[in-house]
C-alpha cells in the first residue's frame, strides 16, 4: 500500500508570525493536532498540540518559537511500511509527505490505523512511540500507598 493512498491531503497551515492563540484555534476548528508552519510558501517547521501544551508561556508568542524544525518527510510513492519504520525510529505520530520535494500531504498514525494494514506492525510502532522512558525510578508506589 502506498502512502499517497491513505495520507491526508487537506493541509492546515499557519504563517511564521501567527501567534499561539491563533494556531491553537486552528487546531480546534479543524480538529487536528499537527500544523505546518510556512514561511513565504516554504516549510519552516511543524507544531503539534503537545508542543503547544508543553511549551506554552504566553498566548501572544509567535508560533515560530514553538516550531520543531527537525521535520521528518517521506515521498508519497513510498510504502506505508517504510513510513511506519520512520515513525518508529523517530518516535513520532505524523510525517510530512512530499512529491518532487514539495509538500503533498500529511500521514498520521490515525490514517494508518484506518487503513487495511497489518495490525501487529502498527501496534509495534505505537508501543515504541509511547514507551515511557523518563522518571522510571522517581516514585514507585505500591497500590496500598494510595488510600481510596
Amino acid at each position: 500500500m502506498k502512502i499517497k493512498d491513505i495520507m491526508s491531503k487537506n493541509l492546515i497551515t499557519c504563517e511564521l508570525d501567527d501567534n499561539i492563540l491563533f494556531v491553537s484555534n486552528l487546531m480546534k476548528v479543524w480538529d487536528v493536532g499537527f500544523i505546518l508552519i510556512m514561511d513565504n510558501n516554504e516549510l519552516y517547521g511543524v507544531v503539534t498540540d503537545r508542543d503547544l501544551v508543553c511549551d506554552m508561556a504566553s498566548g501572544l508568542s509567535p508560533i515560530k518559537s514553538y516550531a520543531n524544525q527537525n521535520v521528518i518527510t517521506i515521498e508519497e510513492d513510498k510504502g506505508v511500511i517504510e513510513a511506519l519504520k520512520l515513525m518508529k525510529k523517530h518516535k513520532i505520530k505524523r510525517l510530512v509527505i512530499t512529491k518532487n520535494k514539495k509538500i503533498s500531504g500529511v500521514l498520521s498514525l490515525s490514517d494508518i490505523l484506518n487503513s487495511d494494514m497489518d495490525n501487529e506492525l502498527i501496534l509495534d510502532t505505537i508501543k515504541t512511540i509511547y514507551a515511557i522512558n523518563r522518571n522510571q525510578n522517581y516514585f514507585n508506589p505500591d497500590v496500598d500507598d494510595f488510600p481510596l
